[in-house]
């Protein structure tokens, strides 16, 4: 019988402190020894000389890398053991930190270095911290060819848990694709495939066109398939069936039912604990999106400091759905507001923290924010805030939001305002963005559904429920 993670754990930590390395095996205990050697871990290496640092000698005692190997596969257990054994993953993570400093490289430290820096950000939020950290991993792999078989999971960590906090996604499939190569050269498969996923991540939030990354995603599926990492496929097929959705390709514009994949399969099955995040946030469902419950499983990818990259796309169409059902569902605004609010903060907060991944997320929830609150705002600062969230969208490049921006502030303008030739205009604009974008699915749902405010008639234009089937179309992207 396959040994559980419980066993594992328990073995290792057996064979460790035969070796002299020492762990609590009592959560309480360990919580809090976790907390306070992570703090001191931090501070040691943020007190050490850089000069030091980039020319640590190579470890060369035995019983020291035997210990280093082994609380490495500690490590591991103790991530797939969950948040029971989430405090072994801390001490691991430090323990083998403060050996680099104490004993030199090896095989793990790079990855130790980046592993603590996404620890960091989880347990601190400490975001210029993490970036440092993961700085000096990256330059500990590239200075050292010791350290190249973990440079697979160091591009996950690094790009995909904590670079995307203060770096554009823009420049993450270089990286990415480099770590997915290493991993197959070295055969770190599972690193390489988790790469290799978050490459097509990169890809779709970034607005690349929807035939590029449906091409990347039957292609890589392929492979992970025949890798049997079935995890990553199931992630893959759901950015591959929202690209079919999007595309027009499939005769399911709204559930991920067809080529790629089944929705209910998927949903019912033990797949990758964000497959329904990226269900939810991609569906367009704005009422399901609203109520929807995130399983405790998925809140630690989905933190907005530490999480996956494409948490904060989450949390943008969550709080646009809370957006849109306070605007059409009068008798709980005050609710959906609320937790609008909330989620519209920490996108904000992270802005400040110089994320640049998010501006144009916040510039336009603060446009809807403010179409919402028409006692504050006037009808031109409404007006200018959708202006500004549709450029800082073209201008980064991300054409799928700008397509979005444009759409919502035709709704706003046509229902609003009621200003028919304006509101013609941009949903004019947003449909040219969705075909640049390859999204003829979405093209042709709002030529056929709004045909005659296309055409410059009044007498079948937006209704209340109509914006809502606009909105979830275009929450799609």
């Amino acid at each position: 019988a396959e040994m559980r993670f419980e066993d594992a754990i328990g073995l290792f930590l057996t064979i460790l402190a035969d070796l002299g390395c020492r762990f609590p095996r009592y959560r309480i205990v360990g919580r809090l020894e976790a907390l306070v050697s992570l703090r001191r871990t931090v501070s040691m290496v943020k007190q050490t000389p850089v000069e030091m640092l980039e020319s640590l000698p190579v470890m060369t005692n035995s019983s020291k890398l035997v210990s280093a190997a082994l609380m490495s596969r500690l490590g591991l257990c103790a991530w797939f053991g969950g948040k029971r054994s989430f405090y072994l993953l801390i001490l691991t993570i430090t323990k083998m930190v403060q050996m680099t400093l104490s004993f030199g490289l090896f095989e793990f430290s790079a990855t130790s270095f980046s592993d603590l820096g996404w620890m960091t950000l989880i347990m601190m939020g400490d975001v210029d911290a993490a970036q440092s950290f993961a700085e000096l991993a990256l330059k500990m792999e590239e200075n050292n060819k010791l350290l190249w078989t973990g440079k697979a999971k160091l591009s996950v960590v690094i790009y995909v848990h904590i670079l995307h906090h203060v770096k554009t996604l823009h420049s993450f499939s270089k990286p990415l694709l480099e770590g997915y190569q290493s991993g197959m050269r070295t055969g770190d498969k599972s690193f390489a495939m988790w790469a290799l996923l978050n490459n097509v991540v990169v890809l779709y939030m970034t607005g690349k066109p929807l035939k590029v990354i449906e091409e990347q995603c039957q292609t890589s599926i392929t492979q992970t398939v025949e890798l049997k990492e079935e995890e990553k496929a199931s992630c893959l097929r759901t950015y591959w069936q929202l690209s079919l959705n999007l595309m027009g390709s499939s005769n399911n514009t709204v559930e991920f039912s067809g080529k790629a994949m089944d929705e209910k399969e998927v949903l019912l099955s033990t797949g990758p604990s964000h497959v329904t995040c990226i269900l939810v946030k991609m569906s367009g469902r704005y009422e399901l999106g609203a109520h929807l419950a995130i399983e405790k499983r998925d809140q630690q990818f989905l933190r907005m400091k530490g999480g996956v990259m494409d948490a904060p796309l989450f949390w943008f169409h969550r709080c646009l759905c809370m957006f849109a059902m306070a605007r059409t569902n009068k008798a709980k605004e005050r609710k959906y507001m609320a937790q609008a609010k909330r989620i519209h903060k920490e996108l904000t907060n992270s802005l400040k923290n110089k994320n640049p991944n998010v501006l144009h997320y916040v510039s336009l929830l603060n446009a809807e924010k403010a179409a919402l609150n028409q006692k504050k705002y006037q009808e031109d600062d409404v007006r200018k805030l959708y202006n500004d969230a549709i450029n800082m969208s073209a201008r980064g490049g991300y054409v799928h939001d700008a397509a979005l921006a444009q759409e919502r502030f035709a709704g706003y303008l046509f229902n609003s305002v009621g200003d028919l030739q304006e509101a013609k205009y941009h949903l004019e604009g947003a449909i040219q963005r969705y075909t640049d974008w390859v999204a003829m699915g979405v093209v042709e749902y709002l030529h056929n559904k709004y045909q005659d405010v296309l055409a410059g008639s009044s007498t079948n234009g937006y209704s209340k429920y109509d914006e809502i089937q606009i909105c979830g179309v275009g929450a799609q992207s």
